[in-house]
């Protein structure tokens, strides 16, 4: 056998509908949710074209912090990475791993980290205002975002809302909920998330345990649909 022919053979294989299984905690209580391979290719997607407005491409190499347990908000940013022809590399979320995240900086042309949060924006220490000088485009997590401005960054954000994922484009207008599977409404400023598209998980007007605001209408970007900022964690 070959290299080609088993990647053929593999092919034809049936697979499982299901591309994964994970959590999100709310308020201490787990919910436990599927994701098809239709949800994950619609994510990979959209996250490939947020990733271009941010400049991601053959010249640009990128970091993407995330813990494993949270492949399903992630993976698709990895997976648009490298359809985008991007030099990426992973970092985790835990203290004793931000030494990656900082060397890869440090050794590296990299041209933006996602996905950074205060752990190891903290973890980082000293290093941290090198890295905010050295890598032009920082899209944090909201409990990073203070840090990284205290050390001569501009960061965009990225938050996990439940289920989904919001991200900043380029235009500094709130982070972006993809429309087409989701949607969110403000009550008492809390955020509550809906399935919009045809996604494995269900779910309507479940709580996020996030509090925010939203901003709807088209952006500057030229994107329509819902804009958040997450405020504070309520519970997670």
């Amino acid at each position: 056998m070959t290299l080609a022919s088993t990647t053929a053979a593999a092919a034809a294989l049936p697979r499982p509908w299901q591309w994964g299984i994970s959590r999100y905690d709310i308020a201490g209580q787990h919910v436990y949710f599927e994701i098809s391979w239709d949800d994950w290719r619609r994510d990979t997607a959209w996250a490939r074209a947020m990733l271009a407005d941010h400049g991601t491409g053959p010249d640009a190499g990128l970091v993407i912090v995330g813990g494993s347990f949270e492949s399903p908000w992630f993976d698709p940013f990895e997976t648009a990475a490298r359809e985008l022809g991007a030099p990426y590399s992973t970092g985790e979320i835990w203290a004793f791993e931000a030494f990656r995240t900082g060397m890869y900086a440090r050794r590296l042309p990299i041209t933006m980290i996602f996905g950074i949060d205060r752990t190891v924006a903290e973890g980082l220490g000293d290093e941290l205002a090198e890295v905010a000088g050295r890598v032009p485009v920082i899209v944090a997590r909201p409990d990073a975002a203070g840090l990284l401005a205290e050390a001569g960054a501009q960061p965009f954000i990225v938050t996990r809302v439940g289920p989904a994922i919001a991200v900043e484009c380029p235009h500094r207008s709130g982070a972006h909920l993809n429309g087409a599977e989701w949607t969110l409404a403000e009550r008492g400023g809390e955020l509550f998330i809906s399935t919009a598209g045809p996604r494995a998980h269900r779910v309507s007007e479940a709580a996020t345990g996030l509090a925010g605001r939203l901003a709807e209408g088209p952006c500057p970007c030229g994107r329509t649909g819902q804009r958040v900022t997450v405020t504070e964690t309520q519970g997670a």
